[in-house]
């Protein structure tokens, strides 16, 4: 199956970027690719589910295969894929330290085209991560002195 990936380094501390990334950390980040997100789990545990309103489109259900809070990493499927022209999606997230005020933030997937081509469904893809990355950057951003 096709895989494509992410991956930026962050000036902030991974703990700060971990925390809008998270299984229910991405809350903080409905308003721009997600108009809403719903929850079906207050604890991230495997198993727990969460529905995904995309600005466009019908509603995306994720389910959590694997999470470990410790190393900021988590693995989910896609149950129902919505409106996306995809099938048999499966993702990663893992927020690496890169010292005490950066870190490295890697998003993959892996994913079976089915109404678009590999590339065209890779370059999606990846254009929403990267709106997703640089909505996270802002949030984090250590502000800047007053020249």
């Amino acid at each position: 199956m096709p895989i494509a990936t992410v991956a930026e380094r962050i000036e902030a501390p991974a703990d700060a970027v971990w925390n809008h990334i998270s299984w229910h950390g991405v809350e903080r980040l409905a308003g721009g690719l997600f108009k809403r997100i719903e929850f079906f789990g207050d604890v991230p545990e495997v198993g727990i589910t969460k529905r995904l309103h995309l600005a466009e489109g019908l509603p995306v259900l994720e389910r959590l295969e694997a999470v470990d809070e410790a190393e900021r990493t988590y693995r989910y499927r896609v149950i129902d894929c919505g409106s996306m022209p995809i099938t048999d999606y499966s993702g990663y997230v893992r927020v690496t330290p890169c010292g005490p005020a950066a870190c490295f933030l890697k998003i993959e997937c892996e994913f079976t085209p089915v109404l678009v081509s590999e590339e065209e469904w890779a370059e999606t893809w990846r254009a929403m991560e990267m709106s997703l990355i640089e909505q996270v950057r802002g949030l984090v951003a250590a502000p800047q002195p007053a020249e």
